[in-house]
């Protein structure tokens, strides 16, 4: 995510018939019940930039204070690849975070000029060459827990009423995921408790 991107890069977005026809796939393909959570991650994110045709697509999540984003995965189309660890402050980007914590979508058909993004205008959109940004809040149990960002470089075009269902459907394979990831951890800590036990009553 640290390489500049080519801000030259436009491709055209799918149309609504193709979205729906990929939420309708991914929906399908998102239970993989022996792949890990990076790897969950690393599909959906892949998946959800072929079929839309953003360049761009990440999952970011928020940490226990709503301070900073730490990206999950992240996606580029263009050079098919995947990277994370990057974070974003919300010192740096106070009214994006409080856009996120109030709990709607952002769609940004022009980042640099849209009241929410162009606080990113300084840094993260030339760095990376993005132009317009969709972005999706991630929530379990009613808790705003991060957020699915779609992003296109280059020449861009508005994002759709079919675009926020599609990003809103991958959000919700996102919690999905990370639902069921928490349960399998709780399942093994508690085995690993009961074990602990049991040795502890047979000694």
């Amino acid at each position: 995510m640290e390489n500049m991107v080519n801000p030259g890069i436009g491709r055209s977005l799918m149309s609504p018939v193709a979205l729906q026809e990929g939420i309708a796939s991914l929906s399908r393909g998102a239970y993989f019940k022996e792949a890990s959570l990076d790897m969950m991650l690393s599909i959906l994110t892949e998946s959800a930039a072929q079929m839309s045709g953003v360049e761009r697509v990440s999952i970011w999540a928020l940490n226990n204070e709503h301070r900073e984003l730490l990206c999950l995965d992240i996606f580029e189309l263009t050079t098919r690849r995947h990277s994370k660890g990057q974070s974003i402050h919300a010192s740096q980007y106070p009214f994006y975070f409080r856009a996120l914590r109030a709990g709607s979508s952002i769609s940004a058909d022009d980042a640099y000029s849209h009241p929410i993004t162009r606080e990113f205008a300084a840094d993260y959109l030339p760095r990376h060459g993005v132009t317009a940004m969709l972005e999706t809040p991630i929530h379990i149990r009613g808790e705003l827990q991060g957020v699915l960002c779609l992003e296109q470089v280059g020449p861009s075009q508005p994002w759709t009423s079919a675009h926020g269902l599609f990003a809103q459907a991958v959000a919700n394979l996102v919690t999905l995921a990370l639902v069921e990831y928490e349960a399998e951890e709780a399942k093994r800590q508690a085995f690993a408790a009961s074990e602990r036990l049991r040795a502890v009553v047979g000694a």
